[in-house]
């Protein structure tokens, strides 16, 4: 079986920073190459790539900056001058910059065709990375893959910190060896310091969604408006868990009573609101899907939605609805997801992402049962069973300052803590031999049984903070890609995944430099200092500092 090409999709505008952060944090942090780079951007994003910006001591990227960064990094990326679509207008003409509503049009039907001929390729996999542009076409571009976007690509948002940091004209991506840049503000900054973050929106594949509205040509705009009106739709398809059964697997005693817990909630139907808390990759999707298959409305409409992946000035109006007039673009009534789920269950993960208002409004729709929708004085009632998705501690989120109290203290009635990867090792093996079975049949290679006794053994002691079940199913998958057609026993670590266990062991080192203030100690002083440390983080709570020990609670007492 030939592997897949994958194809990065940039939009930019004046950053064309956001090409070389996607493609070195794909390459270092997820061991993705990617083949060919195509790149969607005005007349003047065009003049800054292939020129660059003298004033502002932009250097053009194809003229011998692009290749100097493939050749670092280990990347034989394929990025041609004619692979960079400039935007048109309705006339035909190259648009140099994006000012009024007739060239957003144009735009976005622009992007959504370019996207759309990429789509129709079966043998590529779409990258593609927004962020770093005009807000406007980075929104279209977020849009287009909703609309056309299939269950192989990949949507990104570019993020760098600290936030001075992006567009700085001498920073395109973290080089191997660190140089200190100057910011705007005049403050010098190691290249190791800057953090770049590539967060995968999980956007819903409308053309996945609904049949027959997505015929050959139809435009950005038309699509939208059919989507709008729930036009010349023949057969709606709930968005919800899918055909394909969910198993969760985990025989961790602490998962197993979390899984419980959950299912005993689920079938009291007038719990409205369950809180579930859980570090990114624990598995909170999946443990929303067993709410909904394990409740009183299993037979009714389920949808997932990621909060932050829809924009502070939108959240409401897709949740709630809006009226005509509600804001420009607001062309028609919109019914919002809560009343098209009524009587459903919809789960809103990344609560801590939402703004004060949002969740006035979402507390008024747990307690009372009320909608208002958008630019509307009057309200509708809606019955919604909610889950809803926490990856912070509750007690960080509280100490954050970003959550209404009494919006906390009314979801946090009903909590199910998901238990982390590090806490709940013995599953290790289970889940190991689950992802090799699911990537060996996806990549063609049904010989593999296994891992080494010797990668086993990293897995085990490796603590996955840094993604958890969802970090180790990626390894898996980067092993499986990587190996031969007829190798049977897994030996080679994806190359990221060797730099997260030297992050890991940078870490450690760092902890045990702060106990020790840099003395030699000997193992028990050590560990007394470790123990003593845990529990002041703690507040001398034993429960909690066993847990974060990986001891039991007797035994920490007997330690004390």
């Amino acid at each position: 079986m030939r592997s897949p090409k994958n194809i990065l999709v940039s939009v930019l505008g004046s950053t064309p920073q956001i090409l070389t952060e996607t493609l070195w944090y794909l390459k270092k942090k997820k061991g993705v190459d990617i083949d060919e780079v195509f790149v969607i951007t005005t007349g003047f994003g065009k003049k800054l790539i292939c020129e660059g910006d003298i004033k502002k001591g932009i250097p053009p990227l194809l003229n011998g900056l692009f290749e100097k960064f493939c050749n670092e990094i280990g990347l034989k990326t394929r990025f041609v001058e004619r692979n960079i679509k400039v935007i048109k207008d309705k006339d035909g003409n190259e648009v140099d910059d994006i000012r009024n509503d007739s060239q957003n049009e144009s735009a976005a039907n622009f992007i959504t065709n370019e996207i759309r001929k990429l789509a129709n390729r079966p043998e590529v996999v779409i990258h593609c990375s927004v962020a770093g542009g005009r807000k406007t076409m980075s929104v279209y571009a977020a849009l287009a893959m909703t609309l056309v976007g299939r269950k192989q690509d990949k949507l990104y948002h570019v993020l760098v910190s600290p936030p001075e940091v992006e567009g700085n004209p001498k920073f395109f991506y973290k080089p191997e060896i660190p140089v200190e840049i100057e910011l705007s503000n005049g403050r010098k900054i190691s290249t190791d310091e800057i953090e770049i973050t590539l967060a995968e929106i999980p956007f819903l594949r409308l053309g996945e969604k609904y049949f027959n509205i997505f015929p050959k040509g139809i435009s950005y705009t038309e699509l939208v408006e059919r989507i709008q009106n729930y036009a010349n739709i023949e057969k709606p398809v709930v968005s919800g868990p899918g055909e394909e059964e969910i198993e969760i697997i985990g025989e961790n005693k602490e998962f197993k009573e979390a899984l419980k817990k959950l299912k005993e909630l689920a079938k009291n139907d007038k719990v409205k609101v369950v809180l579930l808390v859980g570090e990114s990759g624990t598995g909170k999707e999946l443990f929303a899907n067993e709410f909904h298959r394990s409740g009183s409305r299993k037979d009714k409409k389920y949808l997932a939605i990621n909060c932050a992946s829809i924009p502070e000035t939108l959240i409401e109006s897709e949740l709630f609805g809006h009226v005509k007039g509600a804001f420009t673009g607001a062309i028609k009534d919109k019914k919002g997801i809560f009343e098209e789920y009524d009587g459903g269950v919809l789960f809103l993960d990344e609560i801590n992402k939402t703004d004060f208002a949002f969740q006035a409004k979402l507390l008024r729709a747990i307690e009372y049962g009320e909608i208002q929708p958008v630019g509307s004085l009057a309200t509708k009632k809606v019955n919604v069973r909610i889950i809803i998705g926490l990856n912070q501690e509750p007690k960080e989120w509280l100490k954050s300052g970003k959550v209404l109290r009494d919006f906390y203290s009314r979801i946090a009635r009903h909590q199910v803590r998901i238990p982390p990867l590090r806490e709940r090792k013995d599953d290790i093996p289970e889940l190991v031999g689950k992802f090799i079975n699911k990537y060996s049949k996806l990549y063609g290679k049904t010989n593999i049984k296994g891992v080494s006794d010797e990668i086993m053994d990293m897995f085990l002691e490796y603590d996955w903070s840094f993604g958890n079940v969802r970090e180790l199913e990626g390894v898996i998958d980067a092993m499986i890609a990587m190996a031969d057609d007829d190798e049977q026993i897994l030996t080679n670590l994806p190359e990221h995944f060797e730099s997260n266990i030297k992050a890991q062991e940078q870490i450690i080192k760092d902890e045990i430099e702060k106990i020790t203030s840099g003395k030699n100690l000997t193992f028990d002083e050590l560990a007394k200092k470790y123990i003593e440390l845990k529990l002041r983080e703690n507040n001398y709570n034993i429960t909690k500092t066993a847990k974060a020990l990986g001891l039991k609670r007797t035994t920490l007492q007997s330690k004390m």
